[in-house]
């Protein structure tokens, strides 16, 4: 399980996303406008938009803990073995496999320019079809490398932040700048 801190900040990502679609969205279109967000900001920034993990399912990149959350509140289960969860859990409702927001983000969890991005991939993928043309756009090469894994173990299905970064076109010096920042990461956890 993510720290809290984290959660919040997924929870925030995902109502931002939400609150321009007060009709709901469904999820493949939810989960497009942010993974298109982490990809750009990624390769501008070295650093990720959102903290949720991606896995690599049919319909591309998923969000994991955003599409976890979804689901228990779908299947309207107990949410108490999810204490962390709890507020994210409280903050949507799905009716008809549609998301909408109950409430607002919390907007001490975004900046500015994360907004801008957030913004940004809502206004490139609000009108498009989520599963005919967001999905086939979404399997790019980090995907594909993902999805490949996936199959042989579907353990081994996450999206890692350098794969992702490559597939959006990002520098050399990046790639090494992020892989850099995730080895001190791991060293310090």
């Amino acid at each position: 399980m993510k720290p809290l801190e984290q959660v919040n900040k997924i929870e925030s990502v995902v109502l931002y996303v939400l609150q321009n679609f007060p009709n709901g969205v469904d999820y493949i279109k939810l989960f497009k406008i942010i993974y298109f967000a982490q990809k750009e900001y990624l390769v501008n920034y070295g650093k990720i938009l959102c903290p949720d993990t991606f896995k690599a399912r049919t319909f591309g990149p998923v969000p994991a803990l955003s599409d976890k959350v979804i689901k228990l509140v779908e299947l309207e289960e107990d949410i108490n073995s999810y204490p962390d969860l709890k507020n994210f859990y409280n903050s949507i409702s799905v009716q008809d496999q549609m998301v909408f927001a109950l409430q607002k983000p919390d907007m001490d969890y975004l900046s500015k320019k994360e907004c801008e991005y957030l913004n940004k991939w809502y206004n490139y993928c609000k009108d498009k079809d989520s599963k005919n043309e967001l999905s086939p756009e979404s399997h790019d090469k980090a995907y594909d490398k993902a999805f490949a894994r996936y199959k042989k173990d579907p353990q081994l299905g996450t999206l890692t932040n350098m794969e992702i970064a490559k597939a959006g076109g990002a520098t050399k010096e990046m790639i090494a700048y992020i892989r850099e920042k995730e080895l001190i990461a791991t060293e310090l956890s």
